[in-house]
């Protein structure tokens, strides 16, 4: 379903929903302006909703931008293929996923409070990923406004609104916890808090450097020219109403009598303010910024039980704030301990070849005259000399200890992997442990026509030494197998023996099998982003999976 024009991204939102409810035809008209509202506003080339109660399809809205050119497909064959996949399955999360979506999400749904959660699945489609991101923000907040359509629907006829307002704190909840995307965050947030309040809802952030504003999220009745004015905003000094909030972090309400004190003129008149509530997002005593509700000059004034819903979902979104910063924050410090890793790994490659290469340039040239020597001075001795069986002794002790010097040297850094490449080096490899051992190895290479990346062949290479050598070691095994898979997206080794196995538990150091170099592995599979897995039993045998993610070609 992906398409990569990425200049009029897809909406498509599926709502099933497992209470009883039967206003839908009523509710239809409110759910068909929100879309065209998402067409015109937030400028997707289609918009689409489908509803199912009780796993009945109920509704199915659509609306397209005028204007688009005529040949793209008609959004009718779009929805209608969902439709067909979401009967089979009854399941939006599934099919949503199967229609592979550029960027996707899904929101809770509660209409009653004894009834299972319901979900809205909401995706965007014909977007490259940094844009269907963005749109998907905007996607989300849509989606909120249908889901407190539809909760109005049930809720309205009630005399008691408490189970709607109890509704929406347990939404905004629900959402809050449910991503760690601030931006979504966010504008769920808004569009609930607008809903709620019959009211334009905006949040303002504060600049960490100069704690100049900047204006986030702005849901209601912002039209495009509002927008404009909205964006207009970043950079400017704190206003007096949003300093007396931050200072005495307690919500601040602004009306007709006070307003002018709170807010300058200019903004007053640009944003047509009457009756404003400022609430402070507080985290740990600092200040992250200000969420802010405005009714017009004729609505009635925010009464003590709004100021208290508003300043608790203020809350829930500071703490939500927090830990998206808190997130990010471990995120770096991730990043940075993976790069100090592939630098620490790179150091120890680099480290390797110079070891290796000094040694192969000094000690072993040295080592390789001192035989010559011996060798002159056996030739040149009598043959009947007691002491030229002495040098024979000491020139074959000589050259063993000249074999095992360059094994090491080979070890250290094959000069194979640098000059031949990944498989003639395994070749080599597995070719020496055969002599060395009585392990009846066999090494497997499929579609090795393409080279992959130096770091990806020594990381294999070296995982691959490293098993081996436990098969060696511990696996008791008579035949060992690698396989070497490149396919497209991926390239997959395994290593399979007949060993004796062991049962998969934490290595501890009375554990035999603990020295099995897992760490070593995880680490530079770590920068690769790739995995590995490990299948063992006593008594037969052990398996180990590694899959690397193949770099797409240029």
């Amino acid at each position: 379903m992906t398409n990569s024009n990425a200049e009029h991204p897809e909406l498509l939102m599926v709502c099933k929903i497992n209470s009883k409810f039967d206003d839908i035809k009523k509710t239809c008209p409110a759910i068909k302006e929100a879309l065209s509202f998402s067409v015109d506003s937030f400028e997707f080339a289609h918009a689409g909703l489908i509803l199912y109660i009780n796993n009945k399809q109920t509704a199915c809205l659509q609306v397209s931008r005028k204007g688009l050119c005529e040949k793209r497909s008609p959004a009718g064959i779009f929805y209608g293929k969902y439709m067909d996949e979401f009967g089979a399955s009854h399941n939006p999360a599934e099919t949503m996923d199967s229609l592979q979506p550029s960027s996707f999400t899904s929101i809770s749904v509660i209409l009653r409070a004894c009834d299972t959660a319901s979900k809205m699945e909401i995706g965007v489609f014909s977007a490259s990923p940094a844009t269907a991101q963005n749109y998907l923000n905007k996607a989300t907040s849509l989606g909120i406004h249908i889901v407190n359509i539809i909760q109005d629907s049930v809720f309205g006829r009630q005399k008691d609104r408490n189970l709607r307002k109890l509704s929406v704190l347990l939404e905004t909840v629900c959402t809050i916890g449910s991503t760690l995307n601030l931006n979504q965050i966010l504008h769920v947030v808004s569009q609930i808090t607008a809903d709620l309040f019959n009211a334009r809802c905006a949040i303002f952030l504060f600049n960490e450097n100069d704690q100049t504003i900047i204006p986030a999220v702005g849901v209601g009745s912002f039209d495009k020219e509002l927008k404009k004015k909205f964006r207009a905003q970043k950079g400017l000094a704190p206003y007096p109403a949003f300093i007396k909030a931050m200072r005495d972090q307690k919500p601040v309400v602004l009306t007709p009598n006070n307003i002018e004190s709170g807010l300058p003129q200019e903004i007053i008149n640009n944003f047509s303010y009457a009756r404003v509530l400022l609430i402070p997002l507080i985290s740990k005593n600092s200040v992250l910024g200000i969420m802010q509700v405005d009714r017009p000059v004729h609505d009635k004034q925010f009464n003590q039980e709004e100021v208290a819903i508003f300043s608790a979902i203020a809350k829930g979104t500071s703490i939500a704030m927090e830990n998206t910063k808190l997130v990010d924050a471990l995120a770096k410090k991730e990043k940075l301990l993976q790069q100090l890793l592939e630098k620490f790994i790179c150091v120890q490659e680099d480290e390797r070849k110079r070891v290796a290469s000094e040694i192969h340039d000094g000690a072993i040239q040295a080592l390789l005259g001192i035989w010559y020597r011996i060798q002159l001075l056996a030739i040149s001795t009598s043959s009947d000399d007691t002491n030229k069986n002495e040098l024979i002794k000491i020139q074959d002790l000589l050259g063993q200890q000249i074999q095992e010097i360059r094994r090491i040297v080979y070890n250290l850094r094959p000069v194979m992997l640098d000059t031949y490449g990944l498989g003639p080096a395994l070749r080599a490899l597995v070719r020496t442990l055969q002599e060395e051992s009585q392990i009846d190895f066999e090494l497997v290479m499929e579609n090795q026509k393409q080279p992959l990346p130096a770091n990806i062949e020594l990381t294999l290479y070296r995982i691959v030494q490293e098993l081996l050598a436990n098969v060696i070691k511990h696996s008791q095994a008579t035949r060992a197998q690698v396989t070497l898979v490149n396919g497209e997206e991926s390239t997959v080794l395994v290593v399979k023996d007949n060993g004796t196995g062991f049962n998969l538990t934490p290595p501890s150091r009375d554990d035999p099998y603990g020295n099995l170099g897992l760490a070593n592995i995880q680490e530079r599979l770590t920068l690769l982003g790739g995995t590995f897995k490990i299948e063992s039993q006593l008594g037969w045998g052990t398996t180990v999976t590694v899959q690397v993610p193949t770099p797409l070609a240029n």
